[in-house]
């Protein structure tokens, strides 16, 4: 907050002022501010605009937004509140970092034989699925992908806590390749799963590993503008789909030129052995391909700079 404020050359309470008015009911003038403060991109601008107040920023401006340096695309953060949230969301508060950093790792593996032997065949299962698939616990560690799902991340380079077949929300969150599987990232990407990641806070807000993911969001200005501004009345307007996202279509851009940019199917189909452990499968069933603009390359720098220092 005292870092958006100084670049706003406002003192911390006036921001703060700003913060608990209801995002619907900053006007142009304000939300450009914050868009010139910050330094965002013409469409970075436009997301946050459409984001928070649900209309395009005004196409004449005195002075142009964006700035001469490059900046990271648009990230949200996670609203520290309800899942649906009526009024202003409440200043994050850090919690106390663990002894050691909280890494993606594997999740536990049972001690029970049978349900070892269960996982297994579940596996096996999963592998023989020509569609992309995965297996994580309730902070995202992955336990399993299968083929599919390595042959669609295939080109994105290494990451030391942002892999998709480590943990996945903070694939989608911080690795700077992300943008290239992961057609409208911000939008159609990011701004779910933080929904799903205020859910699982909710039910777990002393889990470190969630803590530690929440905290690198808050690390970034941009992406905290975001989160306070815009998030919170996403999330109304969308109402229960924020969380539930079994059905919903989401654009990809896959490695292989026979299915190039297209759209996929997100599938829930995690039997009630897995459910009451808390593992949850997610199924991404592609489409037929449809003619548009080849991805973007990759980026030089992080997408977010929450994680920019690797």
């Amino acid at each position: 907050m005292a870092d958006v404020a100084a670049r706003l050359e406002i003192s911390t309470g006036a921001y703060g002022s700003w913060e608990r008015t209801p995002a619907q009911e900053w006007t142009d003038e304000r939300l450009s501010a914050l868009v010139k403060a910050l330094e965002m991109t013409d469409q970075q601008g436009g997301w946050l605009f459409r984001l928070a107040v649900d209309r395009d920023p005004p196409y004449a401006s005195a002075e142009p937004w964006a700035s001469s340096t490059p900046v990271a695309p648009l990230g949200p953060a996670r609203p520290s509140g309800p899942a649906f949230p009526s009024g202003p969301v409440r200043p994050y508060v850090p919690v106390p970092a663990p002894a050691l950093p909280a890494e993606p790792s594997a999740p536990a593996e049972p001690h029970d034989p049978e349900t070892q032997a269960y996982l297994r065949d579940y596996a096996a299962m999963m592998d023989a699925v020509p569609l992309p698939s995965v297996l994580f616990d309730s902070r995202w560690d992955v336990a399993h992908v299968n083929p599919a799902f390595h042959a669609l991340f295939r080109g994105v380079g290494e990451h030391p806590t942002a892999m998709p077949d480590q943990n996945f929300l903070r694939f989608v969150l911080f690795h700077p390749d992300a943008g290239s599987v992961l057609g409208d990232r911000e939008t159609s990407w990011c701004l779910p799963l933080l929904a799903q990641l205020e859910s699982a806070l909710e039910r777990y807000e002393d889990d470190h590993v969630l803590q530690a993911i929440r905290d690198d969001i808050a690390d970034d200005p941009i992406m905290d503008v975001a989160y306070r501004c815009g998030l919170p009345h996403w999330m109304r307007i969308t109402g229960a789909a924020a969380v539930h996202h079994d059905g919903a279509v989401r654009p990809l851009h896959h490695p292989d030129p026979r299915w190039g940019h297209t759209d996929c199917r997100i599938v829930d189909e995690t039997p009630a052995t897995l459910q009451d452990r808390g593992f949850t499968r997610m199924t991404l069933v592609l489409h037929e391909r449809r003619s548009a603009a080849p991805p973007s390359a990759r980026r030089g720098k992080p997408h977010l700079r929450a994680v920019a220092g690797g």
